[in-house]
């Protein structure tokens, strides 16, 4: 439900910008900086919601009432009028605890909807996944779109370079043999490969590739996310030919790896290892006792390790040898004896620390937009291709006479027979089927004296429904 809601806000045709208190935005989709025209996040921090001029005249309205609406152009004060929006906008505001609410969209004559779900399917595909060097590509190999770090792993210049050459030359038999298993599973994981940079350096690198039909299943392009993975490689391909000791360290595909007694004291360590925990190298690190980063965790996965004998993706805060709090991910296999005894600790660790903050900062960003989407006045509801509901607003819950979370998982027309061969059982499956936006109006399915405007925003997961109670007279 969760990852619905992100979906939802990042792939709104409706432009939605978060604001706190003072009128500073904190947030946008998409479709908010397409709409106004402003097309860098960062520069539409710039402005203050009240340094536009519509606003500032109805400030004392919307706090008086909580809720505006009205169509006016973007008029900020401080933004050159060469470089002011032309597009006519409709403008929907909502004041929360935490902040505003403004969701918008445009009234001019709009862009063809092709266009509108091609930029959204582009940029869908292009972040909905945690990437590291990031390219789609022709079957051929013909680099379309990279990121930065993309760019660095091949050594590039600049991202127009990198656009401009043929990935399928860093390795072509590679390339070749790659493109058939695509067209058979698809999606590849932890696909590893030595290239040739355009520099002429050798790298080793470790990808994800998953393959982009077209609706006779033809495959059409490659989407592919690798990270440079030669340190790595170079030395397990070294330690495979010295002692059998760094064999076996070394064996699996690992990031900071140790064997240490039952105590914690280190008895061998890679560096990585010692960096993750602060230390200069891994001398240091062999003085150090592993039991001191959490003293509470270690005696805990001995234990472990003694009935499960090995542990996958134990996460932990620890501390470093510096002092400094980290989070950590680890993998942990115990070595026994003969008598079957536990003996040593083998461990491969990673630091997790960037990755875990940006989670609950991420947990704690789903919370502001739970609470300040469930104080619209507007009703809001979301159906997976089963027509199972997938979420459910407060105001919506109002709307049904029950609680949101009771409804969650339900599917809609099993819930509410009565609306089968009505107008809604009609409109919604218009909108799953010409994969186009419906619009429409009609008295309340369970309200009857009261009209509401529907509208209705089909997706790959289902459709997306809004409405709101337009006090139509009869």
């Amino acid at each position: 439900m969760n990852n619905f809601k992100e979906e939802a806000f990042d792939k709104s045709p409706i432009g939605i910008l978060f604001y706190d208190k003072k009128g500073k935005l904190l947030d946008a989709n998409q479709s908010a900086l397409e709409i106004t025209e402003i097309h860098s996040l960062d520069d539409f921090k710039k402005f203050n919601l009240f340094d536009d001029l519509n606003f500032r005249t109805k400030k004392e309205k919307l706090l008086k009432n909580g809720f505006i609406k009205f169509q006016a152009h973007l008029d900020f004060e401080n933004v050159p009028v060469s470089k002011k929006s032309n597009v006519s906008i409709d403008w929907t505001v909502s004041v929360s605890d935490s902040g505003f609410l403004v969701m918008i969209q445009n009234i001019s004559e709009s862009k063809s909807d092709l266009y509108l779900l091609e930029s959204e399917e582009k940029y869908r595909r292009w972040f909905e996944d945690d990437l590291t060097g990031d390219f789609i590509a022709t079957v051929d190999g013909n680099i379309l779109e990279c990121n930065p770090a993309f760019v660095e792993i091949y050594g590039f210049n600049n991202r127009e370079n990198a656009v401009k050459s043929n990935i399928s030359k860093f390795n072509t038999n590679d390339w070749t043999e790659l493109i058939v298993c695509l067209k058979k599973e698809r999606i590849i994981h932890d696909y590893q490969s030595w290239h040739k940079s355009p520099s002429g350096k050798e790298i080793h690198v470790v990808a994800n590739v998953v393959g982009i039909f077209d609706d006779h299943g033809e495959l059409i392009q490659v989407k592919g996310y690798v990270f440079d993975d030669t340190e790595r490689k170079k030395a397990e391909e070294s330690l495979q030919e010295s002692e059998a000791k760094y064999h076996s360290l070394f064996d699996e595909d690992l990031t900071g790896d140790f064997i240490a007694t039952l105590d914690g004291k280190i008895l061998e360590c890679n560096p990585a290892f010692a960096d993750i925990y602060g230390f200069y190298d891994c001398d240091q690190a062999l003085k150090w006792n592993i039991s001191e980063a959490n003293s509470f965790d270690w005696p805990y996965i001995v234990t472990r390790l003694r009935k499960e004998r090995k542990i996958q993706g134990f996460q932990s805060w620890q501390r470093r040898s510096d002092g400094r709090r980290i989070h950590v991910v680890a993998n942990v296999v115990g070595i026994f004896n003969g008598s079957n005894e536990l003996i040593r600790v083998k461990g491969y660790v990673f630091d997790d620390t960037e990755r875990k903050n940006a989670e609950d900062e991420l947990n704690k960003s789903k919370s502001q937009f739970k609470e300040i989407l469930d104080s619209i006045q507007d009703g809001f509801m979301a159906l997976d291709t089963q027509w199972r509901l997938i979420y459910v607003n407060k105001c919506a819950g109002e709307y049904f006479g029950i609680d949101p979370d009771e409804l969650i998982g339900q599917n809609f027309w099993e819930r509410f027979p009565e609306l089968k061969g009505t107008t809604y059982e009609t409109i919604f499956h218009n909108a799953i089927e010409m994969h186009e936006i419906q619009r429409f109006e009609s008295h309340g399915a369970l309200i009857s004296d009261q009209w509401f405007d529907f509208s209705v925003y089909p997706s790959g997961e289902g459709v997306s429904v809004f409405w709101r109670d337009i006090k139509r007279q009869k």
